[in-house]
């Protein structure tokens, strides 16, 4: 049995060195799998590159993360790069076809009161109406798909309603509301979700 296993484990070595596989050193902890017996521990989980691709990225890493209810450790391959911070937000284009976009930026943007030279005020400006757009993002654009929801009941109710009466003038009119509505609603929709995507 011994034997079996070393056989198999200079096969494994072999097909490392003939595709020049290289394992990274790994960072984070020595060992990646735990007994939980604080005894018996090893490196089984690795990865193995090839050598054009640690050339291509020669900061790359391997970090063993604190494992979880299995034994063995995951393991992160990352390129080391320098942390610019968070992520900027981006604009949406599908914002600027919601009417009360525009207006709020405008309203926003004079809103703010800063002294100093043009490129300075720009910038802070930009900075301070970044938290407000956020919000705005998550009133106006977030809950689309459940706007979309009401205005499709609304319509299905409507719907309905014909079919078994003649409707009022009002309703007729909120049914072209709602359907012009319903179009516009699904373009933004369905432009976000291509953007996001």
């Amino acid at each position: 049995m011994v034997g079996t296993f070393v056989e198999d484990y200079s096969h494994f070595n072999q097909f490392i060195d003939s595709n020049i596989l290289l394992d990274l050193p790994l960072c984070g902890r020595n060992y990646t799998w735990f007994r939980g017996d604080g005894v018996s521990m090893s490196r089984l989980d690795r990865f193995l590159l090839l050598e054009d691709r640690c050339a291509c990225w020669p900061n790359l890493m391997q970090r063993a993360l604190n494992h979880g209810l299995s034994d063995h450790c995951p393991i992160l391959l990352s390129v080391d790069e320098v942390n610019w911070g968070p992520r900027p937000r981006r604009m949406l284009k599908c914002w600027g076809e919601l009417p009360s976009y525009k207006q709020f930026v405008r309203d926003n943007l004079q809103s703010f009161h800063i002294e100093g030279w043009g490129g300075n005020v720009l910038k802070e400006k930009l900075k301070l109406i970044k938290g407000n757009l956020n919000t705005w993002h998550q009133n106006h654009t977030q809950s689309i798909e459940g706007h979309l929801s009401n205005v499709q009941d609304r319509i299905a109710f409507l719907d309905a309603k014909g079919e078994d009466d003649d409707l009022i003038q009002e309703e007729i009119e909120e049914l072209h509301s709602l359907s012009a509505n319903f179009h516009s609603l699904s373009r933004i929709n369905t432009s976000m979700q291509w953007q996001k995507s």
